[in-house]
């Protein structure tokens, strides 16, 4: 009989424990039998070597001295009179060999299904005779994604070096497409598998490495960082937001890339924008144009600094920002983050459009913030499902309302609001609540009866909520310590 290497069997725990996080995060209750069973499925189409029976175990997240105490505790509670289970049983259970009839009946209540789930039986049933949905579940795609897992993790293993090329394409493909699937997908679950991916960069950084292979993997885990700090903005946690950000900006300048540094100090501008620290943000701003002045990246840079300028009162700088960061977008030929990795790292026109919508609010100028708004919502309503960002299509709806508001025009913020009342709750970022609340709601006079009730409901209950729940206790080592401890440069 055949058992997988020990580093193979570590990789599978450390997938399964990830697949686990991941579904049980996106859950807004207690997971059921049901949610257990998925989990095992998807551990096992990831893992097909795990024989069906390891990979229930790993769904509900128990050793196999913890899964022993549950099937005593069973006994137990059923009356039933305990048997001599021992680990050795189990784990050659795990590895393929089959329990008599009397053991498969009891691990098949511990575990509320039949033996053809645990693995010990074979189903005969024809396909045709089916469920249409377990029959889709297990054929082509499943196969595909199993076989092409199993190559994947073959080529890297039989690799001479330790980390090896198709290793690093591998974990590259991965961010970009974390980084362009958080235009379209809900935070929280994204959150989780950035984690885990952050870690396996930090396990590689661990290894023997050459120097070029260490600057990429550097490269990769501060765009996990930026990411993360981008979730973290989303999710109302907005001081791991700002030490994310900083370890982003730290792996920036040891991999000497210096696109990723100015959309480091571009997400530390912004968490400092909604934190009102606006001087910080102009400054964060400021440093991150020393590092990235053209292109997307250095337009998004000019913008936040417009932002801050206009909060500050500084109207001639806002103005002048705005325009600089339509020359910069012109000027630029694109880099590696901004147009390659693209997805939340882009900085499209619509984007720019709604920055330049909120400048012009701070300004005071209501009736150029909703032009600005408009051609914002016009743009994100003629992108691809791609580049539609979904939070930024929301706040400059948000901002729209508030606008009209300042025009003293109800009827048009009510219009400009009822399309954000649809969206679900996972995606209510926090900022979009504290837009609506600090200045839609503080309008009692135009905003009243059921859109205030409606709007007030819909604050209180978004992804900052379902994230306190998910995620209760913030990071106990800020990233930016793991490194050293860098000193902001400002």
């Amino acid at each position: 009989m055949t058992t997988p290497s020990r580093g193979g069997d570590r990789s599978a725990i450390q997938i399964a424990g990830g697949i686990r996080e991941r579904t049980l995060a996106a859950l807004g209750e207690p997971p059921t039998t049901a949610v257990f069973h998925q989990i095992a499925d998807e551990i096992h189409l990831c893992c097909p070597r795990l024989a069906r029976f390891k990979c229930l175990r790993l769904a509900y997240g128990w050793t196999v001295e913890e899964a022993i105490e549950r099937f005593h505790a069973m006994c137990d509670r059923e009356q039933i009179k305990r048997r001599g289970l021992s680990e050795r049983s189990w784990r050659e259970w795990e590895a393929g060999a089959r329990p008599d009839r009397d053991y498969t009946d009891l691990l098949c209540r511990l575990f509320e299904t039949g033996p053809v789930q645990l693995g010990f039986a074979k189903d005969y049933t024809p396909p045709e005779m089916r469920g249409p949905e377990s029959w889709r579940r297990r054929t082509a795609p499943d196969l595909i994604s199993a076989a092409a897992r199993e190559a994947s993790e073959h080529a890297e293993r039989v690799e001479t070096s330790e980390i090896g090329d198709s290793a690093l394409e591998r974990l590259r493909t991965q961010v970009i497409w974390l980084s362009r699937r958080y235009v379209w997908e809900a935070p929280l679950p994204l959150f989780v598998e950035m984690r885990a991916l952050q870690e396996q960069t930090r396990r590689a950084l661990e290894r023997r490495v050459h120097p070029a292979q260490a600057g990429e993997l550097f490269f990769l885990a501060g765009t996990l960082c930026g990411l993360m700090a981008n979730a973290s903005m989303d999710m109302g946690r907005r001081v791991p937001a700002d030490d994310l950000a900083r370890a982003a900006w730290t792996y920036g300048r040891i991999a000497g890339h210096r696109s990723l540094m100015g959309w480091a100090r571009g997400m530390q501008a912004s968490v400092a924008l909604w934190d009102r620290r606006y001087e910080d943000a102009a400054g964060y701003a400021e440093d991150g144009l020393t590092h990235l002045h053209r292109g997307q990246g250095g337009a998004r840079l000019h913008m936040l600094r417009a932002r801050a300028g206009a909060m500050l009162g500084r109207t001639r700088e806002a103005e002048d920002d705005l325009l600089k960061a339509a020359d910069a977008r012109e000027a630029g030929t694109g880099d590696e983050l901004h147009d390659g990795f693209a997805g939340e790292f882009a900085f499209r026109p619509a984007k720019q459009a709604y920055y330049t919508a909120v400048t012009h609010l701070h300004l005071g100028q209501a009736g150029r913030a909703i032009e600005q708004a408009r051609a914002a919502l016009g743009l994100y309503a003629r992108e691809d499902r791609q580049n539609r960002s979904y939070g930024c299509e929301a706040m400059a709806g948000a901002h729209l309302a508030v606008a009209h508001l300042m025009e003293d025009d109800p009827g048009g913020a009510e219009q400009a609001l009822t399309p954000l009342l649809a969206l679900p709750p996972e995606r209510r970022i926090d900022s979009l609540a504290e837009t609506l609340q600090s200045t839609v709601l503080t309008c009692t006079p135009m905003v009243r009866g059921e859109l205030a009730e409606r709007l007030e409901a819909f604050c209180a209950t978004g992804l900052p909520q379902s994230a306190a729940r998910a995620l209760p206790e913030a990071p106990s080592e800020a990233p930016s310590e793991a490194l050293g401890g860098e000193e902001d440069p400002r």
